[in-house]
């Protein structure tokens, strides 16, 4: 589809409900960026801001152990990471994602170093580097749960789940939907209205919301201009009566004979539910 070919393919090719792959971005690498951010290791600070604000998830921080930097490509440099939960044990790396960078330089805007830690250079230039970089980077596992997840820093080690979005570059929508995904994307539903987030959130193929490690995301459901509203209360009465049935189950297995450690935890699963 992404090569203007869908005709092509026989609608065997599509599953029943029409639901779509999620995490299909990653494969677009567009590369339309005249102008990329170079990460200048010895400036940075690791405030992480550069991150947060990047509309695409193009730019992340990145954890790796002595032994993972030894085994990096040329020019993976990192430095000893900052903070007493990360001290002694991690070095720190900002990645850069040119591929998927749309170079708006938000990034470099927001840099609070007094030498600049981002600097925006022309896309060629940083190409052959990075891109094996950003390919390792990928491949090492994503270090969350160390920093305090509702800080600016901690939450930007927390995968994003909403990346490399076909927003115009420098978007100012893209950037809180990217954020609410670090802080609560595994369990997020969304009921979306249909405008720019329907279009930067689920024009098929590219579809930019994924999932983590566990397989957990956002479940997302687009609906008209005009009944977002009515259109995600259904989606949480839906959810609301699924648990209040699975609170029955559970009130029925407390008072039946079953293990007391059982019993313990689905009276404090009942306990805490709402």
């Amino acid at each position: 589809m992404v090569a203007q070919q869908g005709d092509k393919l026989p609608v065997s090719a599509f599953a029943p409900d029409g639901i779509f792959p999620v995490a299909t971005t990653q494969y677009e690498k567009r590369g339309v960026a005249i102008m990329v951010p170079e990460w200048i290791m010895d400036n940075c600070i690791q405030c992480n801001q550069c991150a947060m604000v990047c509309p695409h998830a193009a730019i992340r921080p990145v954890l790796v152990t002595e032994e993972e930097l030894a085994a990096a490509p040329e020019g993976f440099e990192a430095k000893k990471a900052l903070g007493k939960e990360l001290k002694d044990k991690y070095r720190f790396r900002i990645q850069v994602f040119t591929e998927d960078c749309m170079g708006c330089g938000n990034c470099a805007d927001i840099c609070p170093a007094k030498k600049k830690a981002l600097v925006m250079k022309p896309l060629a230039t940083q190409l052959t580097r990075e891109v094996q970089s950003q390919r390792y980077a990928s491949s090492l596992p994503v270090r969350e749960g160390l920093v305090k997840r509702d800080s600016v820093k901690g939450s930007q080690f927390y995968q994003p789940l909403l990346e490399f979005s076909g927003a115009c570059a420098g978007c100012g929508e893209t950037p809180y939907a990217k954020l609410l995904t670090q802080l609560f994307g595994e369990r997020m539903v969304i009921g979306n209205a249909t405008g720019c987030s329907s279009i930067w959130g689920g024009s098929a193929p590219a579809i930019p919301y994924c999932v983590n490690k566990d397989g957990f995301g956002p479940t997302w459901g687009n609906s008209l201009f005009e009944d977002p509203a009515e259109f995600t209360y259904g989606m949480f009465l839906g959810v609301f009566h699924q648990r209040g049935k699975l609170a029955d189950l559970v009130r029925q297995a407390i008072a039946s004979e079953v293990p007391a450690k059982v019993k313990d935890a689905l009276q404090g699963w009942q306990d805490q539910m709402w």
